[in-house]
């Protein structure tokens, strides 16, 4: 007689919870990490829209009765939709400062807001929010309404196709100058937008970006295959990523990259090696957890490890477990420092808070510099000290990184809810809290 197949026990009760509180752990995390980048884009994004002068919602509402709130658009156009009670869009308003600034009258630019209809792509209104040129010949354009209704005939794609010059828009009599300037001001506008909009630049990928792509393969096989068993290969693996990736090219992940990129977008149509890079050490943590990066990766880390080894195991530092506690917060501190430097618009050049700038000798900072060789003479006497008391990057990628079935919420869940609550006050309140430094 053959033997009956054994039926799969279903997971007992004790496990199914542990698997939810992994999984439920994980989503808290990217969620946290996510917000905290969404929240940097959209005020940087609400800035370039609506600079030092916003656009307020009873402006819009002279010219759209029934517009009740303002969103702005994160697209090239940069703009705001114009929405309803019912949070329908029932328009699309736009202000020719700061893009078209530089544009002149007869002595000085004016900042005008144009409103269209979202149903027509007709233009509704416009009117003069402010303006540097002479206050008569402005009040002589507002007040000639022929000319402040002429633009209701065109709509955006008409006005990007406008030809000024062949008289299409005449200026207004007594003020001509400051008319057609405010003219060429609005036509600049939508068509800087539209050339915005046409220019993505064209996908690039490089000899550079196949090697880094190289460097991330090669990193999960000596992570996840018998390839780490190699002792040798591992090291020379690590040896050439430090020099390649440290001091030849550059291509180290930092807080300065990462806060590019969340304030204006991740270009990987012209940096996709690096971008795979990044992907590489967010994710996979995320879903493995194994932190790759700092483990394979990071020269730094290789620096610190390789110098580790220098001293004898006598000769290292055992440092008390409450000084080990409060050291571990001087990466969330930098953290929140970060978040206070982009929001505040403070003038910190962020890679000087960290230690990955000083490979590039040649344009390395000296904070960089100091951080970085305080960093690896630290290593001679506290194993990988850089990295577990002073990396800031190194501590988002072991935050995000699941500890599978033992995974628990910990200090550094709430520490992070934290910095969560942090960056939505700064992004709520730091023109606020600006003023009051300038105070």
């Amino acid at each position: 007689m053959t033997d009956l197949p054994q039926a799969v026990k279903p997971p007992s009760p004790k496990r199914r919870a542990s698997q939810f509180k992994s999984l439920s752990l994980k989503l808290y995390r990217i969620t946290i990490l996510v917000l905290i980048v969404c929240l940097i884009r959209d005020y940087f994004v609400r800035l370039r829209v609506q600079g030092k002068a916003p656009i307020e919602l009873r402006e819009v509402q002279k010219f759209i009765p029934a517009a009740h709130s303002l969103q702005v658009d994160h697209s090239e156009r940069m703009g705001l939709f114009v929405l309803d009670e019912k949070q329908r869009t029932v328009g699309y308003a736009i202000r020719t400062s700061p893009v078209s600034d530089d544009i002149i009258g007869y002595c000085g630019p004016s900042d005008t807001l144009i409103v269209f209809n979202s149903q027509t792509d007709h233009i509704v209104g416009i009117s003069i929010r402010s303006s540097g040129d002479t206050t008569s010949h402005v009040n002589d354009v507002r007040q000639n309404e022929y000319w402040m209704n002429l633009w209701k005939d065109y709509g955006w794609n008409q006005i990007a196709a406008l030809d000024l010059r062949s008289g299409e828009i005449e200026g207004v009599s007594g003020a001509t100058m400051t008319s057609m300037g405010i003219a060429h001001a609005i036509a600049h506008r939508i068509r800087s937008s539209e050339q915005q909009i046409q220019a993505d630049p064209p996908f690039l990928f490089r000899a550079k970006d196949a090697t880094i792509i190289a460097f991330c393969i090669g990193a999960c096989l000596i992570t996840f295959t018998r390839l780490k068993r190699i002792h040798w290969l591992r090291k020379l693996y690590k040896l050439v990523a430090m020099i390649y990736l440290g001091f030849w090219t550059g291509d180290l992940l930092a807080e300065s990259l990462f806060a590019g990129w969340a304030r204006y977008t991740v270009p990987w149509r012209t940096v996709f090696g690096l971008v795979v890079l990044a992907a590489v050490a967010v994710l996979i943590p995320w879903t493995t957890r194994r932190n790759v990066y700092c483990q394979s990766i990071c020269p730094h880390g290789t620096a610190q490890e390789f110098l580790g080894r220098v001293l004898p195991a006598r000769s290292k530092w055992k440092i008390r477990p409450d000084i080990k506690r409060a050291l571990r917060w001087i990466p969330a501190l930098l953290i929140g420092l970060i978040l206070t430097i982009l929001f505040l618009r403070l003038p910190v050049d962020l890679a000087e808070l960290e230690a990955f700038d000083a490979y590039l000798l040649a344009s390395a900072g000296i904070a960089s510099i100091v951080i970085a060789v305080a960093g690896l003479i630290a290593s001679l006497f506290v194993p990988q000290a850089y990295c577990h008391y002073g990396c800031p990057t190194g501590a988002i990628f072991e935050f995000v990184r699941s500890h599978g079935r033992a995974d628990h919420f910990g200090r550094s869940d709430l520490v992070a809810g934290l910095l969560l609550i942090l960056a939505i006050v700064l992004n709520q309140y730091a023109d606020q809290l600006q003023l009051l430094l300038l105070q």
